[in-house]
């Protein structure tokens, strides 16, 4: 504080230092200026006096103020010894003296004035610092204030609206972070939930098969079957996971090989055809289905049975899931339609959020298969959207750009 004081103080002092010698200087010389005139008055008075004897004619001559006049003016002064060049009149003295003394004051105001300046800047200054530091000590204690009194367009003001702008994205961010934070909670009891019910199950049934050695071998077989298809549904709910985490950290790099939208499609149909005929549904695909774009067939094959698998799920017996193929110079475009009960208004603009179950949730679903088809296709430099009306369908659209 001290520091900062000094050197605001100093410059000010200097400034007036320099302000009062070229003053003083100035004065000096208007003074022996002022001198100089009014003896040379005096002198052409006196001159003028003794030269005339006529009052007209000396009010003449003071007019012209003739050189003449002014030197008879002062050798009669000089040979009574009076030197008109050292002295002036008392009252031009005075005069003089007043308004030296009066600049003088308000010089000397002027320069209190600016100290009183610089001392308010810089307490307004200090003031700023204190609220800045206060600002940061309320970050570091998870205290986000969004207040902002004063905004002008010195430095720290700027920092002050810079920290401002901090403070809102960390407050965004410790919101997000909570919210994250339970959603993992809520999806950790899901997944929990999901692998306890087929572990008991399957635990039942085992020990149903150890302790019942004369069980007929039917419901033996229908008690493997079912234990073997909970083994495949954790398997791969547990690797879905595990895939998703990986792109999340970056470890899978895709590898973009030319594929024909048809042989793309025929793949995805083969892997759900059992669904399908199980479901009563009939996957049908239209379109330009030849055409062809650069994409990681394998994981998008992973990314469209995904979405199609949902639209099967809600699609009603003996209806269709169409897949339209559009292509352009730009982009390969899928249309999947289902014809089943549609996404609720207030579900849509959550469908592709990790473990958000919508209310018509297929039983025994997570929540992960959409977010994951998401993150596959945006990998590949694709786009997918969603819109739907209950009651009438859902249509998924996914766009590969070229």
């Amino acid at each position: 504080m001290r520091r900062r004081v000094f050197k605001i103080i100093l410059p000010v002092l200097l400034i007036g230092a320099v302000v009062g010698i070229s003053t003083a200087w100035a004065f000096n010389n208007i003074r022996y200026s002022y001198q100089q005139t009014a003896n040379q008055e005096i002198m052409a008075i006196i001159g003028a006096a003794v030269t005339s004897d006529d009052e007209f004619q000396l009010i003449s001559a003071l007019r012209q103020n003739s050189p003449d006049q002014v030197m008879a003016g002062s050798n009669l002064l000089k040979k009574y010894g009076y030197l008109p060049n050292d002295q002036i009149a008392d009252s031009a003295s005075r005069l003089l003296h007043q308004s030296i003394l009066i600049i003088s004051l308000a010089i000397t105001i002027m320069i209190i004035a600016v100290v009183v300046y610089f001392v308010y800047l810089d307490w307004r200054r200090n003031r700023q610092i204190a609220e800045l530091v206060e600002y940061i000590q309320g970050l570091n204690n998870r205290i986000y204030e969004l207040h902002l009194e004063e905004n002008s367009e010195d430095e720290l003001s700027i920092l002050s609206n810079e920290l401002y702008k901090i403070m809102v994205l960390l407050r965004e961010a410790a919101d997000n972070q909570h919210h994250a934070r339970q959603q993992l909670e809520t999806a950790l009891a899901d997944i929990s939930h999901q692998l306890r019910t087929p572990l008991t199950s399957m635990q039942v049934m085992v020990d149903n098969i150890y302790d019942d050695s004369k069980m007929p071998a039917a419901v033996r077989q229908d008690f493997l079957r079912s234990i073997s298809r909970q083994v495949e549904s954790m398997s791969s709910l547990v690797m879905t996971l595990l895939n998703l985490a990986k792109f999340d950290n970056g470890s899978i790099r895709l590898q973009q090989l030319p594929v024909e939208a048809g042989e793309l499609l025929e793949e995805v149909r083969q892997k759900l055809e059992i669904l399908a005929d199980l479901r009563g549904v009939e996957i049908m695909f239209a379109g330009d289905l030849q055409a062809k774009v650069r994409i990681d067939r394998r994981w998008q094959v992973e990314a469209l049975t995904n979405i199609v698998k949902n639209c099967l799920e809600h699609s009603p017996e003996g209806s269709k899931v169409t897949i339209t193929v559009t292509s352009s110079p730009l982009f390969l475009r899928l249309k999947i339609q289902d014809h089943g009960e549609g996404i609720a208004v207030q579900d849509l603009r959550h469908i592709f959020e990790r473990f958000y179950k919508a209310k018509n949730s297929a039983a025994g679903s997570v929540g992960i298969g959409l977010a994951f088809a998401k993150t596959i296709i945006e990998a590949d430099n694709g786009q997918i959207s969603v819109k739907s009306q209950e009651g009438k369908g859902t249509e998924f659209t996914v766009t590969y750009f070229r």
